[in-house]
Formats: C-alpha cells, sequence, structure tokens
C-alpha cells in the first residue's frame, strides 16, 4: 500500500499544506502567522461579546442610591449585633409590611426574597468608618485588645432601588426603623441589665441579713452579763482598774466595765440601723425589679408590634406620673433620661440625602469582556488549526 503521509505536496502549494502554516523557522513566528491568518475571526468573536455587553449595559434599567450618615461610635461587636437585630425575622416582617403598606409591594417581595438568599447588598448595606481592622492571628495581648477596642465614628445606611422615588421611600421607611425601632432592643437591653443588678444587690442583703441578726443577738448577750458584772464589782475596784493594752484591735476588752457596756451599746446600735438600712433598701430593690419587670414585658410585647422607642417614651411618662413612691419614681425619671439618650444616638446628620445614580461600569466591564474573549479565540485558533490541517480543510 502506498503511504500518503509521503506524498509530494503539489509545487504551487506551500510545504505546510494548503495555505497552512510553514513547518520551518522558529515556533514564535509559525504562531504568529497562524494568529494573523485568523484575525478576522479573532476580532469578531472578542469584539462581538464586549458590544454585546456594553448594549446591554446601556439598555439595562438604571439603579439609585441614598446613603444615611449617622454619627455614632461603634466596635465591631456593636455593630454585629445591629446587623442581627435589623436583619431578625420579626423586624424584617415588620419592614416588609410598612413597605407594602406604602405601596412598594415590588422592593417587599426583593426584600423577602433576599432575606431567604441571604444577600441584601442589592438593596440596603451597613457601612461604618473607620474601617474595623482585620483580626490578624497574634500572641501579643496589647495589640489583641486595642483591635477589640477599636471604634468606628460613622456609620452609612445605603439604601438602592430602580428608581428615585423609591429611593426616598423605602429610605425613609428603612431609616425610621432603625431610629424608632431598633432602639427598643436596647431599651430591652438596659432592662435586663438593671434586673440582674438589683436582683444581685437583693441577694446580696438576703445574705447579710442572717449574719447581721446573729451579731446583734451575741452583743445583746454580752451586754446582758457585762451588766451582771458590772452590778457586782465594788466601785473602788473598778477605780483602781489598771489598763494594759496588749491587742490594739481588741483594746476594748481591756476597758473599765462602763465603758464596755458603753462600746457594745454602740456596736449594738451600730449593726441595728446598718440591718435597718439594709431592710430599707431591700424594699427599694423588690419595688425596682417588679417596675423593670413590667417595663420589660412591655418591651417583648412590642417588638413583635410596630411599637416606636417614641410610643414606650409616652408609656414610661404614664408610669411615672402614676408612681406614687419617691424613691422609685426617682429611679425612673433616670431611667427614662437612659432612653432619651438612646433616640438622639440614633439621631442622623441632615434629613434629605442625595440620590445618585448606581455606576454601571459599561467600559470597565466591555474592556474585561473583550479581554477574556480575546484570549478564548486566540486558545481556540491555535487548538484548531492542528486538526484543520489533518482534515485537509482550506482557511
Amino acid at each position: 500500500m502506498t503511504d500518503t503521509r509521503y506524498t509530494a505536496a503539489s509545487p504551487d502549494e506551500p510545504r505546510g499544506g494548503p495555505q497552512g502554516v510553514s513547518s520551518e523557522g522558529p515556533a514564535i513566528f509559525r504562531y504568529l502567522h497562524l494568529l494573523w491568518m485568523r484575525r478576522f475571526m479573532i476580532a469578531t468573536l472578542s469584539a462581538a461579546p464586549a458590544v454585546a455587553v456594553a448594549v446591554l449595559l446601556f439598555l439595562w434599567p438604571p439603579k439609585y442610591t441614598a446613603t444615611f450618615v449617622y454619627e455614632r461610635q461603634f466596635s465591631e461587636s456593636q455593630h454585629s449585633v445591629l446587623l442581627r437585630r435589623f436583619y431578625s425575622q420579626e423586624n424584617l416582617d415588620k419592614i416588609i409590611r410598612r413597605l407594602r403598606e406604602q405601596g412598594l409591594g415590588d422592593y417587599a417581595r426583593r426584600l423577602d426574597q433576599a432575606r431567604v438568599r441571604q444577600s441584601f447588598d442589592k438593596l440596603i448595606r451597613f457601612e461604618v468608618s473607620p474601617m474595623y481592622p482585620k483580626r490578624l492571628q497574634t500572641t501579643d495581648p496589647t495589640t489583641s485588645a486595642a483591635i477589640s477596642a477599636f471604634q468606628s465614628r460613622l456609620l452609612f445606611v445605603k439604601v438602592i432601588g430602580d428608581s428615585e422615588q423609591q429611593v426616598v421611600q423605602a429610605g425613609a421607611i428603612m431609616t425610621d426603623n432603625v431610629e424608632s425601632i431598633l432602639p427598643l432592643y436596647d431599651a430591652r437591653n438596659e432592662l435586663k441589665e438593671s434586673i440582674q443588678q438589683y436582683q444581685t444587690l437583693a441577694a446580696q442583703i438576703e445574705d447579710n441579713r442572717f449574719a447581721l441578726t446573729v451579731n446583734i443577738k451575741a452583743e445583746q448577750g454580752k451586754l446582758q452579763k457585762l451588766k451582771g458584772v458590772e452590778g457586782a464589782v465594788a466601785q473602788t475596784a473598778r477605780d483602781n482598774i489598771v489598763l494594759q493594752f496588749t491587742d490594739v484591735k481588741n483594746s476594748s476588752e481591756f476597758l473599765p466595765l462602763p465603758n464596755q457596756v458603753l462600746a457594745i451599746q454602740s456596736r449594738i446600735i451600730d449593726l441595728q440601723e446598718t440591718l435597718a438600712s439594709d431592710n430599707e433598701k431591700y424594699g427599694f430593690y423588690l419595688k425596682v425589679l417588679d417596675l423593670n419587670n413590667r417595663l420589660l414585658k412591655r418591651i417583648e410585647e412590642n417588638l413583635l408590634t410596630d411599637c416606636t422607642i417614641q410610643q414606650f417614651l409616652t408609656f414610661l411618662s404614664e408610669q411615672l406620673l402614676a408612681c406614687e413612691d419617691t424613691a422609685v419614681a426617682d429611679h425612673l425619671k433616670s431611667y427614662i433620661r437612659k432612653t432619651e439618650n438612646l433616640v438622639l444616638v440614633n439621631t442622623r446628620a441632615g434629613e434629605k440625602p442625595v440620590v445618585y445614580p448606581v455606576a454601571k461600569g459599561t467600559a470597565r466591564n466591555s474592556v474585561l469582556t473583550f479581554v477574556l474573549f480575546l484570549m478564548v479565540s486566540l486558545f481556540a485558533a491555535v487548538l484548531s488549526e492542528p486538526r484543520r490541517r489533518r482534515n485537509g480543510s482550506p482557511q
């Protein structure tokens, strides 16, 4: 059989095949020659997708964004707590309900879908400035403490929508939630900490009450016995007593009997006053705990509704008017002041932010698409040449 691999080519054809790449010379020149011969195909495959991306981005509906700024110091843990509160199930339900009431059903639907996918960046973003430092693995306690103590100074809330009107309406609902509803969580936290504090104080008094009572009874027993001894000792003997203080701490034991009686009486009075003061404090702590538990119950109920921090402040004012105990009223006034400070902290800088169109990045995305498909077309041209030569097909 005739081996066709060694059949001579036509004198009019190049040695590398019909209009093929010459097999002579360095490989770089062969590949450059190949790419030059395929230049129109490469240009078409590279430019067409880039033009398509540019046209698609140009015709794509624009996006708009508004940024709301809060001058508030945040540690990284506090920022994380804020996000967890905002994206909680009950809070998102409130926002979605408000959006639908304002005629933003499509925005509410997208927010509900984002909740399932946990992808809220296309609708709302929370950013801080300056950014928190990255937590690197370090064994230096000073560096670790500095990273933990770092606080940002500004909180940015960016709301994104399909139109300027949608951004304005959705932004008003989002910021109202941040300023009026989320502070309820801080108020609840303050109440829980207060309840824990007063429970600890009440427990300390309960622990000390038994010891005080036992000490009073012991001192009263000593007093009765000393009075009995005092009556049995003659006046002349009491006058001839010489004092020798060997222990300053227990020096009262070497005093004349009348003075020892006076010292024990003084200690009994001091213990009785301490016990009476603790009992008064204990009664106050119980009243405060009862008040705080009622306020906490009110907040827990309001977290599931559309109640705002302003409405809770109104409720606190009503409780203050109904309070008859002066000490408890003072405590409630102090708590109202703290709650009002929460409102001031969550006040944003500026009422009407400017709405900006979101950049589509047409030029950047088009160039990236062109470069990507240029590489793909070059690679495809090089890989397709051996197959074309084996098939003997023309260019």
